[in-house]
């Protein structure tokens, strides 16, 4: 018996504006479990837009159409509980934090994901068994999240990022 397996993305029929500024138009997208998909266009096409509107950016409404994450709607939920149903948006340009440290950045977030926090040893394993399997040194988690980061070194603290937090 062939099973099917429900989309881990559904985008149906959504609008949004902001402001009063409608720049949605009826957006249709079903992203099988399993297979990756890039939106291209260019500048002004809506490709940020749509990003942010899947991420539940508060500066965005959803006039119509809905959001399905893993088969739940998620067109009203809130941003954090978007993420911690496993919704995650890499950067283009990520952003410096100057005095906060990858470890910090990481844990802080992690014990947001779980509603709880996150012992320090335990935590330190799981980053350290994370680094090694992505053939990073902890050095590299001691730094000021992506302050002074090359861009390449910038896309390996993001895969850190979801490799730990495993959205």
């Amino acid at each position: 018996m062939n099973e099917r397996k429900e989309p881990l993305l559904v985008i149906d029929g959504l609008h949004a504006q902001v402001e009063s500024k409608t720049i949605l138009h009826g957006v249709d997208l079903v992203v099988p479990r399993g297979e990756v998909h890039a939106l291209m266009g260019p500048n002004g096409s809506g490709k940020s837009t749509l990003a942010a509107v899947l991420l539940g950016h508060p500066s965005f409404k959803v006039t119509a159409g809905r959001i399905l994450f893993k088969g739940q709607d998620v067109t009203a939920l809130a941003p954090d509980e978007r993420a911690r149903l496993g919704m995650f948006l890499a950067f283009q340009y990520p952003v410096e934090v100057p005095g906060v440290s990858v470890l910090n950045f990481l844990r802080t977030s992690l014990g947001a994901l779980k509603g709880q926090e996150v012992p320090v040893r335990a935590f330190r394993e799981t980053v350290q068994q994370k680094l090694s399997q992505l053939g990073m040194d902890l050095s590299f988690a001691r730094r000021n999240l992506n302050e002074g980061f090359s861009g390449g070194e910038k896309k390996r603290c993001e895969v850190l990022q979801l490799s730990v937090l495993e959205p």
